[in-house]
């Protein structure tokens, strides 16, 4: 068996592509650290995935149904390894099905993209089951035995890691952070348009999930005469909802955009709209679509949260409000479409925010740290 300490090993079953920026994002990092990074990947759950969502009563059967991915997975995990051995094992999100069945089959390093957790997603933040039944007991314990399974664990955020070590009970020395990151960030970032007519040009992009908090928007926006709303993406029930409200101050597109349509709406936008829901999970994210945002040297207007500010304050690159509060985000947006000078301002503050917290070098920066730790708690474990 050959021996590379130069090369990370990718196993699992995960989505790739449009829409699923956190697999190459891992990748980029890595490879930016000095690492090569090699591939044993099963196709993903893709609209399966979104459907549990809604429908989180159909996990178990849908993780039942994945045991011929885990013996294919297993078979070319071994032969992977024999041929040569990686300095560890990432297993990208979403692993809850298969990172127990990876560990057992090679001694290897394992690193757990947890990323979400299942409890938090589908009891906490979306409410779709109670606190205390038989469903919620059976999400923790998913959460739990797939964090078990791994030498370390990765979320987005510290308050996010320090979430789930909590919730699984297993020691906060197994848990790390890595930052969101955007594989696909332009080069340079572009000057924000002039305002149509003096009007704000909000951007707001997303699935509509609780953690948003689009509802909230939508309100504050209908309060403000000086804004017009570009919306991608929505629950049927907000597109309508936001097409009463708003008129013609809205440009709705589809609920779904490819990222280069993405980009043009960014470029045309002068402020984008981030989460505004009140959910613990709300206080302990940073989303994506901020760092898209900051990418594309684009203001965020935001929910003003411990994860957010944690990140970006004093970047002058955030404009904040109360979360779940439509009456004060409206004040906000009202105070913005009446000062372009410092929303132009907070532009010019964007990328460079952007650079110094979630562009590839910061996450190369952070994958050495986090290897380095995970090398050390093994000579520990062995001594």
């Amino acid at each position: 068996m050959n021996t590379a300490d130069d090369q990370v090993l990718f196993a699992g079953a995960w989505d790739d592509g449009p829409g699923y920026p956190r697999p190459r994002s891992l990748q980029l990092g890595l490879e930016a650290a000095g690492f090569a990074v090699a591939w044993c990947r099963e196709p993903g759950l893709g609209r399966e995935k979104q459907a549990l969502a809604h429908s989180p009563w159909r996990l178990p059967g849908v993780l039942w149904r994945q045991r011929a991915v885990r013996r294919r997975l297993v078979e070319r995990l071994r032969a992977a390894v024999a041929r040569r051995r990686p300095r560890c094992i990432v297993v990208p999100y979403p692993g809850h099905a298969v990172v127990e069945a990876l560990r057992a089959a090679v001694d290897v390093p394992v690193v757990l993209d947890l990323f979400l957790s299942a409890y938090d997603t589908v009891v906490e933040d979306r409410e779709l089951v109670r606190p205390g039944s038989l469903a919620a007991a059976w999400l923790q314990r998913l959460d739990t035995r797939a964090c078990a399974a791994a030498d370390l664990v990765l979320l987005d955020t510290p308050a996010n890691a320090a979430y789930v070590a909590a919730l699984t009970g297993l020691p906060a020395t197994r848990f790390g952070w890595l930052p969101v990151g955007d594989p696909d960030a332009p080069p340079l970032a572009t000057a924000p348009p002039a305002g149509e007519d003096g009007r704000l040009q909000l951007l707001f992009f997303g699935t509509g999930v609780p953690l948003h908090g689009l509802r909230v928007l939508l309100d504050a926006v209908a309060a403000v005469p000086g804004v017009v709303l570009t919306l991608v993406g929505g629950t049927a029930a907000d597109r309508a909802h936001a097409a009463t409200r708003l008129g013609s101050r809205l440009q709705l597109e589809p609920r779904f955009v490819d990222r280069e349509r993405l980009q043009r709406l960014l470029q045309q936008s002068q402020l984008v709209a981030g989460v505004f829901g009140s959910s613990g999970k709300a206080q302990r994210v940073v989303p994506f679509k901020l760092v898209h945002a900051l990418a594309a040297g684009r203001p965020v207007l935001t929910a003003d949260t411990p994860a957010v500010a944690g990140w970006l304050e004093g970047s002058g690159a955030l404009f904040t409000s109360p979360a779940g509060d439509a009456v004060a985000l409206a004040r906000q947006l009202a105070a913005l479409a009446a000062a372009p000078a410092r929303v132009a301002a907070a532009a010019a503050a964007a990328r460079p925010a952007f650079d110094r917290h979630f562009a590839v070098p910061c996450l190369a920066q952070r994958w050495r740290q986090l290897l380095a730790r995970l090398d050390h708690d093994r000579r520990e474990a062995v001594a």
